[in-house]
């Protein structure tokens, strides 16, 4: 059996993305014997490092639409997988999928997120154009024509899928306001990358803060991130910085006077992650390989995705890139250094007990996705 499997622009830099494939692929050779596998990727490496075939990114990076009929009609089936891809880029997503389902293919979607915002590079008017309609009133009235004409192409292409899972209830429900309500609903492919240790209950020194200040949608008030950094460090604790995308990230943590892990695979963030005491992140997939080494994280939202996953331990995010309470933030992190293994702490607040419980009801979840998604693939 051959798939392709497409999604955001892999190869891109993004260690999430990264691990979001890499998971997907693992689960597939490990559910179908002889599984020949596809993905669309800018990094050639990646048919090495994961022993699949590579195709260009279509509907990415200037590499446009062309020539996707030709490859998808070598598949046998077409799946769209992964990361926000609905909501950040679902003119992709869609024109894709209906190529396929025009080819005959069947066509997929598995693990995908949706933000409760869409993203607002295509949904919200800016610049002249906005001006523009400001003049007349017309803003909300044009938004809500974009958000629309998205929720119709919506309708005619997620029914002719053979299944769409979608990655957490929330997302599901956020697609079902926008007029499809069939979605199954697994969990974040991201959470079967294993980790080289067990999780850890125990404290170590020196105390530790894993710190990933994300540039998209970047943080407002830096000096307050910087404020952290210093109370931390006052403490007699590391900061350790763990990009995401280990350039644009890098680049900003270096700026702010953080030594970054040498390490540019998903592997080497659990690593990292393993050895923190807490994680603080806007980006999504360190919380998820944090909390699958059994670290505890702390979010800073920029959109709904982080407090959608830190929902499942019974947690919310500690501020958003927008609005944030440095000096809070800072008095939760010097918390979380000295909770580690006191005794006197009651057991709904006891993390590993919570972890536990939380990956539980995740891999139950993504289990009884999966066993649905490839049975209806090999049909």
């Amino acid at each position: 059996m051959k798939i392709l499997l497409g999604g955001i622009p892999l190869g891109c830099d993004n260690i999430g993305d990264e691990a979001i494939i890499a998971c997907v692929v693992k689960m597939l050779k490990e559910s179908i014997p002889g599984v020949e596998l596809t993905v669309a990727t800018a990094d050639p490496s990646t048919a090495a490092n994961l022993g699949v075939n590579v195709v260009p990114v279509f509907g990415f990076l200037d590499v446009g639409f062309c020539g996707f009929a030709d490859e998808v009609r070598r598949h046998d089936a077409y799946v769209w997988c992964g990361a926000t891809g609905l909501s950040d880029y679902p003119h992709v997503a869609l024109e894709l999928l209906e190529i396929a389902q025009r080819e005959g293919v069947p066509t997929f979607v598995w693990g995908v997120g949706m933000d409760a915002e869409l993203n607002p590079v295509f949904f919200k008017a800016a610049g002249k154009r906005r001006a523009l309609l400001r003049l007349f009133g017309l803003v909300g009235a044009y938004e809500r024509f974009l958000r629309a004409r998205l929720a119709r192409r919506l309708a005619r292409v997620l029914p002719r899928c053979r299944g769409v899972w979608l990655r957490d209830p929330q997302s599901a429900a956020m697609l079902a306001s926008m007029g499809f309500p069939g979605a199954g609903i697994a969990a974040d492919t991201a959470i079967l990358l294993d980790s080289p240790h067990e999780p850890r209950t125990t404290n170590h020194e020196p105390r530790t803060l894993g710190l990933c200040i994300s540039t998209q949608r970047q943080v407002v008030d830096l000096d307050g991130v910087r404020r952290l950094i210093a109370a931390v460090r006052a403490a007699g604790a590391r900061v350790l910085g763990i990009p995401m995308n280990i350039k644009t990230d890098r680049a900003l943590l270096e700026k702010l006077g953080v030594e970054c892990i040498p390490g540019t695979t998903p592997e080497a963030v659990v690593e990292a992650a393993a050895g923190c005491d807490v994680v603080l992140s806007s980006r999504l997939h360190l919380l998820i390989l944090a909390a699958n080494a059994g670290t505890p994280g702390l979010g800073i939202a920029r959109g709904s995705k982080l407090a959608n996953w830190l929902s499942n331990f019974g947690q919310t995010v500690v501020g958003s890139v927008y609005d944030c309470n440095w000096d809070k933030v800072t008095e939760q992190v010097l918390a979380a250094f000295k909770g580690w293994g006191e005794p006197s702490r009651r057991a709904a607040d006891d993390w590993p007990s919570i972890r536990a419980a939380a990956y539980e009801r995740l891999t139950n979840r993504l289990e009884k996705a999966r066993t649905e998604f490839i049975a209806r693939l090999t049909s």
